[in-house]
């Protein structure tokens, strides 16, 4: 055999060798990830998948690539969560339109349930955040890797002041598509308007719509006050994000890999949370000073709102089921 046949051969072998020798686990599964957000910087679900992507980058250093994407370069809420469930993306967070996937969301349409973020948290943390991680697994297909928060949702509108109930009636108001939160609005005598959060700015400023209801992070990030004369703080549903992965996806993992992405998870629950709380208490004046007195800010009598909400609770019930309902409100202690 000549020289160059020897190279040919020895190339060859090299190649099989390289073809056939085990693939590293570690790599094939967790080297890239595709995660994607409908929202720009600043508002509280782009918040959550940022501090995501540099946990996870931070714990797997050069071992991972993530494919980070925001803003909307890749469609809406309703997109991502088709994108996620098919296993174009790896990971989404969802926030008020999780309820389209899994009934059992339907109780964080509850209005008023909710004391404090604190209360929040820990329920989300416990037995409760498990079985919805369980039914998400089963009705969506999407592994929960844990609970952000969007936080508490704030009203907006451009008629009046919403201090009781009726001030509701007859203002057309966007919500998220749930037909939940639909419900609980309807009961205060509102019209419900489903619309792409994109689209909300120029509605309100030529009137097609009244207002909306969002946390104050959202109405900060997309200048929503320009077009506002009245917040009030309802802080009538507590949204939380719902940082999700394709269950398939998820399954493919090493369970080392695994717990290393839970841990990552974690770690932008944390960041999501005590950005929400530190927003809370400025996003109030700096809104202020930036609508120039154009803004007036109101609290509203939570005692009567609590007193109308209750008997829609009994129709959300009927929706995320009245079991799981009933071990939420237990937990809640009411």
């Amino acid at each position: 055999m000549n020289h160059f046949a020897k190279i040919g051969v020895t190339t060859i072998l090299l190649l099989g060798m390289i073809f056939l020798a085990p693939v590293d686990s570690q790599a094939a599964d967790g080297f890239t990830l595709k995660i994607s957000v409908e929202s720009t910087p600043g508002s509280a679900t782009q918040y959550m998948l940022a501090s995501f992507r540099d946990a996870l980058e931070a714990e797997f250093k050069d071992q991972i690539k993530v494919d980070y994407y925001d803003s909307g370069t890749l469609g809406d809420e309703i997109v991502h969560m088709q994108q996620v469930r098919t296993g174009q993306l790896d990971v989404v967070p969802i926030g008020s339109d999780a309820v389209q996937l899994d009934p059992k969301w339907a109780v964080f349409d509850m209005m008023f349930l909710f004391s404090s973020r604190e209360v929040a948290g820990e329920l989300l943390d416990g037995d409760i955040g498990r079985k919805l991680d369980a039914s998400f697994q089963k009705n969506a297909g999407l592994k929960v890797l844990g609970f952000g928060e969007i936080g508490f949702r704030q009203i907006t509108n451009n008629v009046r002041p919403i201090v009781v109930p009726a001030d509701l009636k007859g203002l057309k108001l966007r919500t998220p598509g749930s037909k939940t939160r639909i419900l609980s609005f309807k009961s205060f005598g509102a019209i419900p308007i489903s619309m792409n959060i994109g689209e909300l700015y120029l509605a309100m400023q030529q009137g097609v719509i009244d207002g909306q209801e969002n946390p104050l992070g959202n109405i900060r990030a997309h200048s929503w006050y320009e077009v506002q004369k009245y917040i009030s703080l309802s802080n009538h549903v507590y949204t939380p994000v719902t940082l999700s992965m394709n269950l398939n996806r998820w399954k493919s993992l090493s369970s080392e890999v695994q717990q290393r992405i839970l841990k990552a998870a974690k770690v932008a629950v944390a960041a999501s949370r005590k950005y929400g709380a530190e927003n809370d208490a400025k996003l109030v004046a700096e809104i202020k000073e930036l609508a120039k007195g154009k803004t007036e800010f109101n609290a509203i009598n939570v005692k009567e709102f609590q007193v109308a909400a209750k008997p829609v609770w009994q129709e959300i019930a009927k929706i995320a089921g009245e079991d799981f309902t009933k071990e939420v409100l237990t937990a809640l202690g009411q």
